[in-house]
């Protein structure tokens, strides 16, 4: 009984200690109020210096772990935080002062900071009930004010439309080469991947069309719901992208598809109006013409 009651009383003092010194999950409080947790070392031999600037590949997430905001998808270029000597209390900035290139940190901070400090807002209602942000970064390149001003500038200076274009082009050629090797796109520019056939009904202008669609980026990543359901007359404008309606015309009832539309055909160089489709995005879709009437 003694050996039990010494065992429990070191156990206590153990997790008690733990607390004491901010950790939790493998985490660490800082003396600014987030907390952090090291996740891989990097081979940069240099740390930022203050009025640097660094350029992380990052991922943010709800506390249920649901990504609402990444590089790959929202910032192709990588996010750029600006570093100085006034960073605000509860930022994680600070820690930045002490990474080199190649280092991965996660982050929990609050969504109240968290958002008025990376977008200057409130926390929006779909993170209302958390009481931590979920932030995992890598520090990929740390550079001057002076060579971001050039990068800026030297952007600036090229045809963007242009470039980002034929960058989509070539993401869509790697999307095809690991997949589907030997799609080739259409007249209009779609890439059809799987088609099924009946000897139904076509759909033409004026038929009410009842349909299912989901769509995805070329990574997998769900764009909205997972599948939609809508009917509508075919031929109504604005109804769907221009890409949807070009394909659905050539199908008939029960076919199915899975396509790839570019981004002209779809939400073009601005995106789409929420932010959640950023510009010069291809898109894959699944389509089942489910009834026509």
């Amino acid at each position: 009984m003694l050996y039990k009651a010494i065992l429990f009383f070191l156990i206590t003092i153990f997790f008690y200690s733990c607390k004491k010194q901010g950790q939790t999950n493998g985490y660490t409080k800082s003396s600014q109020g987030y907390y952090f947790k090291l996740l891989s070392i990097g081979d940069g031999n240099e740390i930022p210096l203050e009025d640097n600037v660094v350029v992380l590949d990052a991922v943010m997430k709800t506390q249920a772990d649901s990504v609402f905001w990444d590089t790959k998808h929202d910032a192709a270029n990588g996010l750029y935080v600006f570093l100085n000597s006034k960073l605000k209390s509860g930022s994680c900035k600070s820690y930045f002062l002490n990474m080199v290139e190649g280092d991965s940190v996660s982050f929990l901070i609050k969504p109240s900071e968290f958002f008025r400090e990376y977008f200057d807002t409130i926390a929006p209602y779909f993170c209302k009930n958390d009481s931590l942000i979920k932030f995992d970064v890598k520090l990929n390149q740390i550079i001057s004010k002076a060579e971001y001003d050039a990068l800026k500038k030297n952007a600036e200076g090229h045809d963007e439309e242009e470039d980002t274009e034929l960058l989509e082009l070539q993401i869509i050629d790697c999307y095809l080469l690991q997949n589907y090797k030997y799609v080739k796109p259409d007249i209009n520019g779609i890439y059809t991947l799987q088609k099924t056939t009946t000897n139904l009904e076509k759909v033409s202008p004026g038929k009410r069309v009842k349909l299912s669609y989901s769509g995805t980026f070329l990574d997998g990543k769900t764009v909205g719901d997972s599948e939609q359901i809508i009917e509508f007359v075919y031929g109504t404008p604005d109804q769907l992208i221009k890409g949807l309606n070009i394909v659905i015309s050539a199908l008939k009832k029960g076919e199915t598809t899975k396509i790839i539309v570019p981004s002209r055909l779809a939400f073009g160089e601005l995106g789409n109006s929420n932010g959640s489709i950023p510009p010069y995005t291809p898109l894959v879709y699944n389509i089942k013409i489910i009834e026509i009437k």
